[in-house]
């Protein structure tokens, strides 16, 4: 099932949480650099499709074995990043204003 986010208009995939029954939102296509989710290619009797999120030892045994993950559109999503985040490393010295000038 595909659909376009509404907030940045990329098209992505829907899966079922197995952990939590939600619907959550995926990628397009699967990242092995990026993807914590394992989707299971396997419809229910719903048409539904179920994924797991993974941590831990499960998340390094599938990266390991060389599984497709997706990764969870809220980690990639554009419109809730901000335009231009200023580096840690740079400060900015403005002059102070001593007041409201009319």
């Amino acid at each position: 099932m595909t659909a376009k986010c509404r907030d940045c208009h990329t098209e992505i995939t829907w899966a079922r949480s197995s952990a939590t029954g939600r619907m959550i939102p995926l990628d397009l296509y699967p990242d092995t650099g990026l993807g914590s989710v394992r989707k299971r290619e396997t419809r229910d009797e719903t048409g539904r499709i179920w994924a797991d999120i993974l941590t831990g030892e499960s998340l390094h045994h599938a990266i390991a074995n060389g599984e497709r993950l997706y990764v969870l559109h809220r980690e990639t999503c554009h419109a809730r990043r901000p335009p231009n985040p200023k580096p840690a490393h740079i400060r900015l010295d403005l002059p102070r204003r001593r007041g409201r000038h009319r």
